[in-house]
């Protein structure tokens, strides 16, 4: 997924291991949501020095970098 693609994927149901790694770019990290969903992160987005998500920053209040993949 390159940088003019979605910032933020929802699914329905959680996607192969492999799918979530291509849209968060690497490894990644879940954080649940109050809304019962998932929100998958890359783990070291900051690190790598990806492109602040803002969408999904305001979600969670909390400073997020790269594609998420919202699942619920």
């Amino acid at each position: 997924m390159n940088n003019k693609e979605k910032e933020i994927v929802y699914f329905t149901n959680e996607p192969d291991f492999e799918i979530i790694q291509k849209i968060v770019n690497g490894y990644f990290t879940i954080i649940s949501l109050p809304n019962n969903k998932l929100m998958y992160v890359n783990e070291e987005g900051e690190l790598k020095k990806l492109k602040k998500n803002e969408k999904a920053s305001e979600i969670i209040n909390y400073p997020i970098y790269g594609n998420v993949l919202i699942v619920g």
